[in-house]
C-alpha cells in the first residue's frame, strides 16, 4: 500500500492559554501535569472567540450553529490538499473511508458527506477508531487483497471537539482539545512517496479511551500510562516494525510533551519524534495525520517513518518507507 499524498486542515481561530485564563479557566496542579505530558501549547477552534467568551459554549448545539467549520468542511479541505499533493483528481478516487468522533449527524456517514462535497458517487463509509485511526486504517487496508481495491483510496479523520467543550468548570478539556482534519491518498498499485512496509495491531484491555462524549466532551486521565510504560511500548513498537534506523517517529499523541524523554530512552536522535498537537490541540484521530502532513514536504526519498499508537484499547503502528 502506497501513500501518495497527505493533507491537513484546521480553523484559523487560535485559543491561547492567556485567553483561557482571562475567562477564569486555570488548570489545577493535577491538570497541569497531564497537559505537560500531552504538550499542547495552543489550540485551534471553529468557534468564534467572542462566542466562547460570552456563552462558554454551555449549549453545544448552539456552538454548531455559529461554528466556522464542521468535520465535513475540514475533512474536505484536508482531502483536497492530499489530492493536490498526490497529483490525483477527485474523480479518480474509488473509495472513501472516514473517521469522526464528533459528527454532526450519524446518517449519512461522514465519509458520504465528504465524498458528496468532493462530487463523488463511490463507496464511502465510516469506521471510528479514536486516536488510533491512522495506524489502524493503514494496517487494515494493507491486509486487503490489492485486486479488491480501487486504484485510489481516500482516508480522512476529521474532528471538531471544541464544539463539545464547556468552557466553564473543568479546565482540562478547554486546554487540551483542538479542531482539525487529516487526509491520505492511498493506492495499492501506483507508487507514491511512502510505502507501508510493515504494520501491527493489537488490543490491550487496560488501555481505555480517554475522551468521553456525554453532554459535553470530557477527558479521563485514568487510562494514561506511566512514562516508563509508554517508553517501553514505543520501544516495543519500533522493534516490531523494524530494527533499522528511523528518520521520524510519529508517536502516541497523548504523550507529545514527553517526546524528548522517549527519544533519549529509545536511543533516537533529538527531534525524531513528531507531534501533531503542540500548536493545533489534541484532535483525536486526526492528530497522527496532522503530524505526518506537517513533515510531508521535507520527507526524503529514502526516509523511514514509524507511526506508533498506545491508547483507546489499542497498541498499533505502521512503518512507512520511502519508495
Amino acid at each position: 500500500m502506497f501513500i501518495l499524498g497527505v493533507g491537513a486542515a484546521y480553523p484559523e481561530v487560535e485559543i491561547s492559554d492567556l485567553f483561557l485564563a482571562s475567562i477564569g479557566l486555570l488548570p489545577s496542579k493535577e491538570e497541569a501535569i497531564i497537559l505537560a505530558r500531552v504538550g499542547v501549547r495552543s489550540r485551534r477552534t471553529s468557534l468564534p472567540i467572542e462566542y466562547i467568551q460570552t456563552t462558554k459554549n454551555l449549549t453545544a448545539l448552539k456552538g454548531r450553529e455559529v461554528a466556522s467549520s464542521s468535520p465535513t468542511t475540514l475533512g474536505e479541505s484536508a482531502a483536497r490538499q492530499a489530492l493536490e499533493r498526490a497529483g490525483v483528481s477527485a474523480d479518480q478516487v474509488g473509495l472513501v473511508i472516514a473517521d469522526c468522533g464528533t459528527p454532526h449527524q450519524s446518517c449519512p456517514s461522514e465519509a458520504q458527506r465528504i465524498a458528496g462535497a468532493l462530487g463523488l458517487k463511490v463507496p464511502a463509509y465510516d469506521v471510528v477508531a479514536g486516536e488510533a485511526a491512522l495506524p489502524f486504517y493503514l494496517d487494515m487496508l494493507s491486509a486487503w487483497k490489492p485486486d479488491r481495491l480501487p486504484d485510489y483510496i481516500l482516508f480522512i479523520s476529521a474532528n471538531t471537539p471544541t464544539q463539545h467543550v464547556a468552557y466553564a468548570g473543568q479546565a482540562l478539556p478547554a486546554y487540551l482539545y483542538g479542531d482539525a482534519a487529516a487526509a491520505l491518498v492511498l493506492s495499492p498499485r501506483r507508487k507514491g512517496k511512502l510505502k507501508v512496509g510493515a504494520s501491527y495491531l493489537g488490543r490491550h484491555g487496560a488501555l481505555r479511551a480517554s475522551s468521553v462524549v456525554g453532554r459535553h466532551l470530557s477527558f479521563n486521565a485514568e487510562p494514561l500510562l506511566a512514562q516508563g510504560d509508554v517508553a517501553s511500548a514505543i520501544a516495543h513498537g519500533l522493534k516490531t516494525l523494524s530494527g533499522s534506523r528511523m528518520d521520524h517517529i510519529i508517536g502516541p499523541q497523548l504523550y507529545g510533551g514527553e517526546f524528548q524523554s522517549y527519544e533519549t530512552s529509545c536511543g533516537l536522535s533529538q527531534g525524531a519524534m513528531i507531534s501533531g498537537v503542540e500548536r493545533i490541540g489534541y484532535s483525536v484521530g486526526a492528530s497522527h495525520g496532522v503530524a505526518l502532513a506537517n513533515i510531508w514536504d521535507s520527507i526524503e526519498p529514502d526516509a523511514q517513518i514509524a507511526v506508533v499508537h498506545v491508547g483507546d484499547g489499542m497498541v498499533s503502528g505502521s512503518m512507512l518507507v520511502g519508495s
